[in-house]
């Protein structure tokens, strides 16, 4: 494999396993509101980025609330609910290394909180680059990946993802992409729109294998 080929990381959902911490701070935004709660199944069929229709269509009208507060109690919930790294995470970004490709993050995460997070988890030293967003509103992150792919022109892209929305992003940006179904999404929704693995392992090969592929 080339030098120049790099693989583009989602954080939240893929590499950080955190679907039920985002759950469990959806939820008690719903409460407070009078909304009823939803579960892991109906979350992982609906939800998406940007996340305002996800938030109409479960009772609470996002124009008729303070963004700024839903975003700031959003992330309070989350931060004091339990996170782990997938468990596969670090053999796949030691198998990517391996490989000879390079590394960066690309996550809608504000960005000190992607920062805080990969020095946290001891995973900082893997990625090239980090990008994440500017804010806390939970809106596309095509801008900062625009802005990430310019600097790695020249570079065999492959984006690795657990949303539709990763899909959507490297459409976008010309580049390919793989899914994993194991955050945020379900699998058939993945699969609908892009090569899916079940593990963040199996993502990878399907990934590298691309990227192998167009090298033949």
């Amino acid at each position: 494999m080339t030098a120049r080929a790099c693989v583009l990381w989602d954080w939240n959902g893929t590499l950080l396993d955190d679907t039920e911490a985002s759950l469990a701070a959806f939820n008690a935004q719903l409460e407070k509101r009078g909304a009823a709660r939803v579960g892991m199944d109906f979350y992982r069929a609906h939800f998406a980025f940007p996340v305002k229709p996800f938030y109409a269509l479960c009772g609470v009208d996002p124009d008729r609330e303070d963004w700024d507060e839903i975003a700031r109690e959003y992330h309070a919930s989350y931060a004091a609910e339990p996170k782990a790294l997938n468990r596969e995470a670090i053999a796949a970004l030691e198998r990517v290394r391996a490989a000879g490709a390079r590394q960066c993050v690309l996550s809608a995460l504000r960005q000190d909180l992607l920062d805080a997070a990969l020095d946290s988890f001891g995973v900082r030293g893997y990625f090239d680059l980090a990008y994440g967003s500017s804010d806390l509103y939970g809106g596309s992150k095509l801008d900062r990946a625009r802005q990430l792919v310019d600097r790695l022109s020249g570079f065999d892209l492959v984006m690795i993802g657990d949303a539709t929305h990763d899909k959507e992003v490297a459409a976008a940006l010309g580049i390919r992409c793989v899914l994993c179904a194991q955050g945020g999404h379900s699998a058939d929704r993945l699969r609908a729109v892009a090569p899916t693995g079940d593990t963040l392992l199996e993502a990878v090969g399907l990934a590298l294998g691309a990227i192998d592929r167009d090298e033949e």
